[in-house]
């Protein structure tokens, strides 16, 4: 099969990803602590109240829920599988999945140690069984239970690494990947499916891009749709939405440099580099935290956006340094090493 120069060429060109993803990531954890702590202290969720149908948010924000952030996340894990194998020559299956584990789970396995630690620190019991299947195990969500859709990420992302290696033995993408997707649709599997659906995407918006059309504006017209799908209380249907709504906005920046440009943010990167790290830590501080609430209760600190904030930003730069610290030891300290130790000519 001849390589397509110009997707070459783009495989280097995805700051708006990293900014996509990083919002996605941040609303995420935005919610986790709006439910998981920020509710438990005052009885009061700020998300639901101000970002319900009826709350002061809720004509611009109604349907924008953390599991929405999680369908965009998911959409972009596979939307970059597919962007960096799709017209390759090679597309060597067993190296992805051995690299991959290890992208996905070596900072898993640095949060669980460093979390470890800290609980032994402070004379606390530790599940060792628990911490080990977690950071051994995608998907596994015993000892952090918001690493549960993990084993979606790396299950999605194997399957389109093969159908990629298909598509250099004359197979087409656009033929296989409608059947996966319908399979995983009669399955029941959402965020596999949504992981998927980002390999779909890519080869749509590329398809899309080449033909000439993607210059044109009218591809802000899919924009309110963005809006749109998302709206209603969580259930499976809307979450089918999430993941279109998803895909309809990677279709649009990756067709339209404007959007590209806007969201490029390079001085952000020291926040991108990290943001899967904080992704996984995220969970941890909080169950780490639990204690301090009940200091924060007796000091009478009742709800408000104020106090919201605040404590969002405390929580947030103890996360963002756990994240750091999780980052160097597993992305830049082990990664190299291990994969280099599986693969040598890698």
């Amino acid at each position: 099969m001849v390589v397509s120069w110009s997707r070459i060429m783009e495989k280097e060109r995805y700051d708006y990803i990293d900014t996509l993803r990083l919002c996605s990531i941040l609303f995420i954890v935005l919610s986790h602590f709006d439910g998981e702590c920020f509710y438990y202290l005052t009885g009061i969720s700020m998300m639901q109240t101000h970002l319900a149908k009826n709350g002061r948010l809720g004509l611009l924000m109604y349907g924008w829920t953390g599991k929405y952030a999680l369908a965009l996340l998911c959409v972009i894990s596979g939307f970059l599988t597919a962007m960096k194998y799709a017209g390759k020559k090679e597309c060597d299956v067993g190296e992805f999945i051995i690299s991959r584990y290890f992208r996905l789970m070596l900072p898993v396995m640095a949060s669980n140690f460093l979390f470890g630690i800290v609980l032994k620190l402070k004379g606390e019991p530790v599940n060792v069984r628990a911490y080990l299947k977690t950071a051994l195990i995608p998907g596994w969500s015993e000892a952090n239970r918001n690493l549960w859709c993990i084993g979606s990420f790396l299950v999605g992302n194997i399957l389109i690494c093969l159908i990629c290696y298909l598509q250099n033995r004359s197979f087409r993408p656009m033929v296989l990947y409608p059947g996966l997707l319908l399979l995983l649709v009669l399955l029941g599997d959402v965020w596999l499916l949504a992981t998927v659906a980002g390999g779909f995407c890519y080869e749509a918006a590329w398809r899309l891009k080449q033909s000439g059309l993607a210059g044109n504006w009218w591809l802000l017209v899919i924009l309110p749709m963005v809006w749109l799908l998302p709206r209603g209380e969580e259930s499976t249907v809307i979450y089918y939405r999430d993941i279109a709504a998803a895909m309809l906005i990677m279709t649009a920046f990756y067709c339209l440099p404007v959007l590209q440009r806007l969201f490029a943010c390079r001085f952000l990167k020291p926040l991108k580099k990290c943001c899967y790290s904080l992704f996984v830590v995220h969970g941890m501080t909080l169950f780490l935290l639990g204690p301090a609430w009940n200091l924060v209760q007796r000091l009478g600190i009742s709800g408000g956006g104020g106090i919201f904030i605040s404590l969002f930003a405390v929580i947030f730069c103890i996360d963002l340094l756990a994240a750091y610290v999780v980052y160097y030891l597993s992305e830049v300290k082990l990664y190299r090493t291990i994969v280099k130790g599986f693969l040598p000519d890698r």
